[in-house]
């Protein structure tokens, strides 16, 4: 019997994983939605200075010899971006917005 309540648990683990969202696409949405603020002018919106800051993180530039790579550091932001899933399908051309806007900016 023990051995059917440990399966039955690692089962419903499995399957609760793959349904849930990975942490970074969840901050992929708050990037997303708070980006999407500013490309429509609204620059302070409550509780989006994280997910501003997430999309402007150092950890996202991509650097060569000669320092940022801004057309890289940009893809990479676009990368970021579209793990969230809201980012796709009719929200494609606001994400084409958020990285011509800001793709190649430090903030």
């Amino acid at each position: 019997m023990k051995l059917h309540a440990l399966f039955a648990t690692l089962v419903l683990g499995a399957v609760a994983s793959l349904t849930t969202p990975p942490v970074h696409a969840q901050d992929a949405c708050a990037s997303f939605l708070c980006m999407a603020g500013k490309v429509q002018g609204k620059e302070s919106v409550p509780g989006c200075t994280a997910p501003v800051e997430a999309f402007f993180s150092p950890s996202l530039y991509i650097y060569d010899e000669e320092g940022i790579d801004w057309p890289l550091t940009s893809a990479n932001r676009f990368r970021f971006l579209s793990t969230c899933p809201g980012s796709n399908g009719t929200n494609s051309g606001i994400l084409t917005e958020i990285i011509t806007e800001y793709g190649m900016q430090a903030d």
